[in-house]
């Protein structure tokens, strides 16, 4: 049996088909958009372009997805970009008469639950902190002994944090510092007490896989080594400091779709890491859309092992 997933985010929209037989889940097909739609977003309503926008994009993926799946197996969801604005309902109602589709929008606390999910399998058997860095929100879940015990959605992303403080592609020093700052208090109101031991950061989610191509250029670290060290991010960041136009042109090279959102997204990146004192990083391929797909779809019956066949991106 086949199922397709949408995610509908506020900068990329995603499409994933998997084969799902005898508790194996194997990603077949995947697409993505950039629409950054938390660029269409103004004092708190997503203007008509950019519903617009989210509708072409759907209809094209919903044509992608109906050549691997019957209609019912086609699923629809959302994260910050529907659940943070105020006319929600226009929105989808749009989307609704433009494409057939009817998204279940997710809660911050959801989201973050299902990107775990998702990447179950890069859950050791330590203590640390999973973060899936969005378009306009950072999930974060703490967890002890492969147990989640806490979680969060923080309303800052990469992307909303360029609209509201970038002037232009780059940020400026000045403006560095005010996203940090911003970050740095978003994470100091979490109440999970003083005592956090959290040295493995399992990271979720199209940012932090950016970023681990991004460390992989730049320290010429092999493809598929899934690690990172904190060092390296640290490096990286100080690069992006230091040496503006080589990094920028490296990441024209490697994320060129990310020149945007990339800067903002190792911000938010380095300060977690800070908060939490974590010392390696694991990039999971998986995520959200596939602990959509068990909790959501499959209702985890089965323990499932998630596999990739397709080299589409």
């Amino acid at each position: 049996m086949n199922y397709a997933v949408i995610d509908l985010g506020s900068n990329t929209m995603r499409l994933s088909v998997y084969e799902y037989e005898g508790g194996q889940i194997h990603r077949i097909f995947n697409k993505k958009e950039i629409a950054g739609l938390a660029e269409y977003i103004k004092y708190g309503v997503l203007d008509t372009t950019g519903i617009k926008k989210a509708c072409d994009v759907l209809n094209i993926f919903k044509a992608a997805a109906m050549t691997y799946v019957e209609a019912d197996n086609l699923y629809l969801f959302a994260t910050a970009s529907l659940r943070n604005i105020n006319n929600r309902d226009e929105a989808v109602g749009t989307i609704v008469s433009e494409t057939g589709l009817t998204p279940d929008i997710l809660e911050g606390h959801e989201e973050a639950e299902l990107g775990y999910i998702g990447a179950s399998g890069y859950i050791r058997r330590e203590n640390g902190i999973m973060i899936d860095i969005g378009g306009a929100s950072t999930e974060l879940v703490l967890f002890k002994e492969s147990q989640a015990v806490n979680l969060i959605s923080m309303p800052v992303g990469c992307l909303n944090l360029s609209v509201d403080h970038v002037s232009r592609i780059i940020p400026n020093e000045e403006e560095c510092k005010i996203i940090k700052d911003t970050v740095k208090e978003q994470l100091d109101n979490i109440d999970w007490g003083a005592d956090l031991d959290c040295p493995l950061m399992i990271g979720v989610g199209g940012t932090l896989r950016a970023v681990q191509k991004l460390v992989g250029e730049v320290s010429r670290i092999p493809p598929g080594q899934y690690d990172i060290e904190v060092g390296k991010v640290k490096e990286l960041s100080k690069l992006m400091k230091e040496n503006r136009d080589n990094i920028y042109h490296t990441i024209y090279k490697t994320t060129p779709e990310r020149l945007m959102t990339i800067s903002t997204g190792i911000i938010i990146l380095c300060q977690v890491i800070k908060h939490f004192g974590c010392e390696k990083i694991a990039v999971s391929r998986f995520g959200i859309r596939e602990g959509y797909l068990i909790d959501r779809v499959l209702m985890r019956n089965d323990r499932y092992s998630i596999e990739e066949r397709s080299t589409e991106d």
